[in-house]
């Protein structure tokens, strides 16, 4: 018994975009790139990442007091210390010092000194400095890694996209020229059996060959260009999916797009195209850093405030350390010069996005145009075929019928052919603007 395998299903556009998802080794990169863009983040989140110190020593030396007598002491202390974003640095923590000391600063009671110290800008650093902005921008490079994965997805599924649509149209011309090249086969077994009879001149057997040859030949040059097309899809195939074991979905029949559809393509665009929120990223960075260059150009003003408590034998209860610091920077030339730059890359990323906001506009169109235009062109092309298709249909029941010759015949079939693909193409260009818009809109 022989048991029959049901063809394999159609291979749809949907279903190779899904593979190309979770397979395709530049989708795989970028989506690494993504990740890596938050451990970037996360490093430099380790810039206010608080840390705890501790130290136990011991120390013979001279005496200042009474020199050539020797003393001793020791000592113990923990901390932790750490900073924040808005620049305000801490330190809380226990120092106890025992037997001799060798300055004042250094006494404590014998339960030790308990204190905690704070260090907080006034004007620069105050609310941002280089570690807060390094993070800020590392936080924006998470968003541009994101996008530029989105990006690249856009541009590997339109690619895919129009290999797999063309990948169809040649597959579809191929069964055209098959189909011619069976029917100028059966002809020319039906001739050479009516020379056989003689009622035909041999030279028809002659013609009859020659088209034969001609249709092989035109066969061949379309299978090539099935097989091109194949190698181009393949190479974002990387998946057990044998191409040569799977039938493409047909080419859909064209359709004209209306306008609310091409208001909200372009209205889409200018919201999600990569391009514009990447430019748009760019921006807050450069603004990050003309605001630390102006930040930079104030003074350094630091209140520091160390209030403790000094405990057991010997101790003195409440301590305090407060004070505040100042330094005034005078040509500032690294900070103006930080600034201008910032101000310049701020002008020149203000005319690329009015650049990329005209250019996506007039992708858009031009992909509508191209829709509307081949959809124009595929009703002419269907027209035409119909009507070769008749006159090729009359043409072989004259055949036939004696009246018309073998020349005409196959004149008429070749320009039914050549109508059917001049079809193909017509559906062709308006599936590919359709991948176009798709692409331009953010709609993949």
């Amino acid at each position: 018994m022989v048991v029959l395998q049901a063809p394999a299903p159609a291979l749809t556009l949907s279903e190779l975009l899904s593979w190309l998802e979770s397979t395709y080794p530049k989708l795989i990169g970028a989506a690494a790139e993504r990740d890596g863009a938050s451990a970037r983040r996360l490093a430099k989140q380790g810039a206010f990442d608080p840390s705890v110190s501790a130290s136990i020593e011991s120390q013979r030396f001279n005496s200042s007091s009474t020199r050539g007598k020797a003393q001793s002491g020791s000592g113990t202390a923990l901390e932790l210390e750490g900073a924040t974003e808005q620049g305000l640095k801490y330190r809380v923590g226990r120092v106890q010092n025992s037997g001799a000391v060798k300055s004042p600063g250094s006494s404590t009671g014998n339960s030790g000194t308990f204190f905690a110290e704070v260090k907080l800008p006034l004007l620069r650093g105050a609310g941002f400095n280089e570690k807060s902005v390094g993070l800020d921008q590392a936080r924006l490079g998470e968003s541009v890694a994101q996008l530029t994965l989105a990006r690249l997805r856009q541009d590997v599924f339109f690619e895919s996209a129009q290999a797999f649509v063309k990948w169809t149209a040649t597959r579809r011309k191929a069964e055209i020229a098959r189909k011619l090249l069976v029917v100028a086969e059966v002809r020319l077994t039906a001739v050479r059996e009516e020379i056989r009879l003689q009622q035909r001149a041999s030279i028809e057997g002659t013609e009859a060959e020659a088209e034969v040859e001609l249709r092989r030949e035109r066969l061949a040059s379309a299978e090539r260009s099935v097989d091109e097309a194949r190698l181009k899809l393949e190479k974002y195939i990387w998946t057990d999916l044998k191409l040569s074991e799977r039938a493409p979905e047909p080419l859909v029949r064209p359709t004209s797009i209306t306008d609310d559809e091409a208001k909200f393509a372009e209205v889409r665009a200018l919201d999600l195209r990569p391009e514009l929120r990447l430019l748009t990223l760019e921006s807050d960075s450069v603004r990050l850093d003309g605001d630390l260059a102006r930040g930079d150009r104030r003074w350094q003003l630091d209140l520091v405030l160390a209030p403790g408590r000094d405990l057991g034998n010997n101790g003195i209860g409440s301590t305090l350390k407060a004070g505040i610091s100042a330094s005034v920077p005078l040509y500032q030339r690294d900070a103006r010069g930080r600034e201008e730059l910032a101000r310049l890359k701020a002008i020149k990323l203000s005319q690329e996005r009015d650049l990329a906001t005209r250019v996506i506009t007039l992708e858009i169109r031009d992909a509508i145009s191209a829709i509307d235009r081949a959809y124009q062109r595929f009703l002419a092309a269907e027209a035409n075929f119909r009507k070769t298709k008749e006159v090729e249909d009359g043409e072989i029941t004259l055949f036939r019928a004696g009246v018309s010759t073998l020349f005409l015949v196959n004149q008429r079939e070749r320009a039914t052919a050549e109508s059917e693909s001049r079809l193909i193409d017509s559906q062709l260009d308006h599936a590919l603007a359709r991948q176009a818009l798709r692409a331009a809109s953010m709609e993949f």
